[in-house]
């Protein structure tokens, strides 16, 4: 009996101490996790935290009191086919710059660029739990619990998470005086799992989080935003379509990331808990990305690209997978790859152009490139944009037609 306590007290110190590694270690600050007592949050995989008051790591602030405030709008309410879109203009002492939101049945899209004046959070108000698809561009984004001291989820710029907000009052507050770009897609309960398998795991998770009133995640740490991701969310700001064209299109684009977010969480690897990364390196990762797409029609080479960011070749190569979740050459393949798709729908763009803009020196091996990235040519791309068009036209000479007839038809 003595023996079996033993090994219980050494299992219990192995955990706690594993713990703490893995939350010093990952440097993504994905959680605070202070929690009062009886707060718990799941993940997919069934990792249950109950900190009753203790951090995983150290977080220097406190929250300050939010003055600002702000209401979630009821999107589950809407009609099947309605869709409302409104552009938005931040302009008082608090808050400057723009955003946009798009409401659908069961989807709210919600996009920010803005600077923050001031350290004090805004209060979220929420009338029902809801799924939430946050996209961190540029700032940090923390989220508090109203009633709590210290933050549950924090977002550094190019990072992701899929993470259930319960029905309760939420304080979200981001670093003053620095460019804010954010994407926010909600998505109701019934939304989610409908696109979900009842055997998926985090549907257990997130019903449990939902029924208790927690928060839950999809991942335990945040995930890094790639190139993919970056492209479908500006195609959806950036949609063209009206009505329940534009409802399909949100739709099945939100779906889409909803696959990305999965199949990257179970394809990534879980960091090396004993190399954490430093904010020094991380800065360092963000200004290689930097320089690599300013840099894309002559891409520097991994030792003049390292001697730039003040590293070396091997922890170039470490600390860039760990923060974007890829290889260097990867991430400007990727990002190579979806502007140029984003070029080619511009009307009058040339391949053999866009293929040296994007630092290739022979369109052929561009195509070869677009091919077996996209699973067909630039050119099939084009043809189809010329197709709608006469289509477009097509359309446009049938409504003149109907409207004249019906002009006759009421003259009679």
């Amino acid at each position: 009996m003595e023996n079996f306590a033993r090994s219980l007290l050494f299992l219990w110190l192995y955990q706690s101490f594993f713990v703490e590694l893995f939350g010093y270690s990952l440097n993504t600050d994905c959680f605070a996790k202070v929690y009062l007592e009886q707060f718990n949050v799941v993940t997919v995989k069934g990792e249950k935290m109950t900190n009753e008051g203790e951090m995983l790591f150290n977080v220097a602030e406190s929250k300050p009191e939010a003055k600002q405030s702000w209401q979630y709008p009821d999107f589950a309410s809407l009609k099947k086919d309605e869709v409302i879109e409104n552009y938005i203009v931040y302009d008082d002492d608090y808050i400057k710059g723009k955003g946009q939101e798009i409401m659908l049945d069961g989807v709210y899209f919600w996009y920010g660029n803005f600077r923050i004046s001031s350290r004090q959070p805004m209060l979220i108000h929420t009338s029902a739990s809801h799924v939430q698809m946050n996209f961190c561009l540029q700032n940090v984004t923390t989220y508090f619990c109203e009633s709590f001291v210290k933050p549950f989820v924090r977002f550094k710029p190019y990072q992701h998470n899929l993470l259930l907000l319960p029905q309760r009052k939420m304080v979200v507050q981001w670093q003053p005086g620095l460019e804010t770009e954010v994407f926010s897609i909600n998505i109701s309960p019934e939304f989610f799992f409908h696109n979900l398998p009842e055997t998926h795991p985090l549907c257990k998770h997130f019903k449990e989080g939902i029924a208790e009133v927690l928060p839950a995640f999809l991942s335990l740490r945040n995930l890094p935003l790639t190139s993919k991701m970056i492209s479908i969310l500006f195609e959806i700001l950036h949609c063209q379509y009206s009505g329940y064209h534009k409802n399909l299109f949100v739709k099945a684009k939100v779906i889409e990331l909803l696959a990305l977010q999965f199949a990257q969480y179970e394809e990534l690897p879980l960091p090396d808990i004993t190399s954490p990364l430093k904010q020094e390196d991380i800065t360092k990762m963000h200004l290689a990305r930097e320089i690599l797409i300013e840099n894309i029609e002559s891409p520097l080479s991994i030792k003049d690209l390292a001697h730039q960011v003040g590293t070396n070749e091997f922890n170039l190569k470490k600390y860039f997978k760990e923060v974007f979740g890829t290889t260097v050459f990867g991430y400007l393949h990727d990002f190579r790859m979806e502007k140029s798709k984003e070029q080619l729908s511009v009307d009058g763009s040339k391949i053999s152009e866009i293929a040296q803009r994007m630092g290739y020196k022979h369109a052929t091996h561009f195509t070869a490139a677009f091919k077996k990235y996209f699973g067909f040519l630039p050119n099939k791309m084009r043809i189809g944009m010329l197709h709608l068009f006469h289509f477009s036209e097509y359309v446009a000479e049938l409504v003149t037609e109907f409207g004249l007839a019906g002009s006759a038809f009421e003259s009679i």
